[in-house]
């Protein structure tokens, strides 16, 4: 099986976004405060994930798994990329 880079998108909305055949983020980034990108090798026999944006100093679960922080452009918003294993 041959993998890809693929660049993803998560809405900063406050639900969870379930994002198929993606593997663990290798980089995360934000050109629009309204979304967190990242990048990650894609294959189709790998499992759905479940990703969700928060803001510095919002309340995260206990039983999820950071997986990076970007600064939004002009540098006020500061978003939190977590995945819900």
């Amino acid at each position: 099986m041959t993998g890809r880079i693929f660049r993803y998108e998560v809405p900063v909305d406050d639900r969870w976004h379930e994002i198929t055949g993606c593997s663990t983020p290798l980089h995360v980034d934000c050109r629009d405060p309204r979304v967190v990108e990242f990048w990650a090798w894609s294959r189709d026999d790998l499992p759905a994930r479940h990703y969700r944006v928060y803001g510095t100093g919002h309340p995260i679960p206990d039983d999820t798994c950071y997986r990076g922080t970007v600064i939004a452009p002009g540098g006020q918003l500061v978003w939190h990329l977590i995945e819900q294993p």
